[in-house]
């Protein structure tokens, strides 16, 4: 990909309206609110690429991530690189930071960009012009904004970049202060409040300005309704912290749904579990459901305190042969458990389940969605409301999705895994072989001891 050159408006190849307006524009302030893949980062580096070789000085990049820095730096030196000019690369390494600094020094001024992974300690010493990069993401916000401010103080240039990231947060405050409707659907997409030259540009905005991106297809590939909303559309998300809203929650409670298996059970449909694994630190739950209609019925939570893992994986066994498919965390100190139990029992009755990154997505939208389509009872149980609500979904610099909950004396969102795992066997494949479930079992009189 080319870059303009330097003296002249007619770039190598053209460039979207809305970073043209972006690159014009000298405003000392400036915030833009921008969907992800519209081409910011080459439009913002183009315009600091121009700037460093038309006037000797320092651009400071400010990244959420070092993978991020180095994304920026590619940039920088495609666009230098196109215009040939003659530049030295240096990294610059922090004596007591795990972190690097990338540095251009173009040799006919002296003139430098240096990106930095954003971090208080990295940016102490410069000063110049700033970029905050995907600034919604960046750790500790408020001392970087100090730093920031303190870099520029003497009359540079602060652009503050970002999708959006809910509604906390120095990113937030400054696009709320600014007017930004934090629901999207802006009227317009360039103007000025106060020192702030605003710029906003959702994947709409964008591909009326020219970029070739296909809307259907990129909500297809969002595959969830937050993501689409938040990433593309521009729309600070009130309920970014807790995943799961609380009135969501309520709303599933059931009194037919039942911490214990009811006394005589007879399962009128199949049963799926879910086992979240823990030891010390964590507790151990199993989730039972089953599945009448569409509708997943919790029909016992077991919750095991530092129980030993011989005992939890006798608990797991007991209800086996009853169970139509079962989805166990094989995570760490959960793997031995999860094989033991699929080799027992055969991979296509017990899927043992990583919980990498890609996986905890999938089950946390799924667990989701089933809240917000009521296709799931649950009981109505101090424990089991707190750990589903207290699920928080993090979005990383990447894209990518982080699922946690604060470690307390009550667990760590254990019943929510529990419960998500439960929801992924019900939605694996079926059985071949008939199910037949047993009247009075060893799982039910264990059960109720738990």
């Amino acid at each position: 990909m080319a870059s303009p050159q330097v003296n002249s408006k007619q770039p190598l190849i053209p460039l979207y309206r809305y970073q043209q307006d972006w690159i014009a524009d000298d405003t000392r302030f400036k915030l833009a609110v921008k969907g992800r893949q519209i081409g910011f980062t080459f439009g913002t580096t183009l315009r600091h690429v121009r700037k460093r070789i038309a006037t000797k000085g320092l651009t400071l990049w400010a990244s959420a991530s070092e993978r991020q820095s180095k994304e920026a730096v590619e940039y920088a030196k495609l666009h230098a690189e196109a215009v040939q000019r003659k530049f030295d690369y240096d990294e610059i390494e922090f004596g007591d930071i795990d972190a690097k600094a990338l540095q251009l020094t173009f040799h006919h001024n002296g003139a430098r960009l240096i990106a930095v992974p954003a971090n208080p300690n990295t940016m102490r010493g410069f000063s110049g012009d700033v970029v905050l990069d995907e600034f919604a993401f960046h750790k500790d916000p408020g001392k970087i904004w100090k730093s920031a401010m303190a870099i520029a103080s003497r009359g540079y240039q602060v652009e503050v970049i970002s999708t959006p990231n809910g509604q906390s947060g120095k990113y937030w405050d400054l696009a709320k202060k600014s007017g930004v409707n934090p629901i999207g659907s802006m009227e317009t997409n360039r103007w000025t409040a106060g020192i702030w030259s605003i710029h906003w540009v959702d994947i709409f905005t964008a591909i009326k300005q020219g970029c070739p991106i296909d809307a259907a297809a990129m909500r297809e590939a969002a595959d969830d309704e937050d993501t689409w909303l938040q990433e593309y559309c521009c729309v600070f998300l009130a309920d970014a912290e807790n995943y799961i809203p609380m009135e969501l929650v309520i709303a599933c409670e059931h009194s037919d749904a039942t911490l214990e298996f009811p006394a005589n059970f007879k399962p009128r449909g199949d049963l799926f579990l879910g086992m979240d694994i823990g030891r010390k630190k964590d507790r151990s739950v199993i989730w039972i459901d089953e599945k009448l209609g569409d509708v997943l019925w919790t029909r016992a939570v077991i919750v095991m305190e530092r129980t030993p893992f011989k005992a939890q994986f006798q608990m797991a066994d007991s209800f086996m042969p009853q169970i139509r498919r079962a989805c166990i965390d094989a995570t760490g100190i959960g793997a031995q458990i999860g094989e033991d139990l699929k080799m027992k029992w055969g991979e296509s009755k017990v899927e043992a389940v990583e919980f990498n990154i890609a996986n905890k997505e999938k089950m946390a939208g799924a667990t989701k969605t089933s809240f917000e389509n009521r296709t799931c009872r649950i009981p109505s149980a101090a424990h089991v409301r707190r750990a589903i609500n207290a699920v928080k979904r993090y979005t990383s610099p990447t894209g990518h999705f982080r699922f946690d909950a604060d470690r307390t004396e009550a667990g760590h969102a254990d019943e929510f895994w529990a419960k998500a795992l439960a929801n992924a066997a019900a939605s694996g494949p079926k059985l071949s072989t008939n199910f037949v479930a047993s009247e009075t079992s060893q799982a039910h009189a264990m059960a109720g001891a738990y």
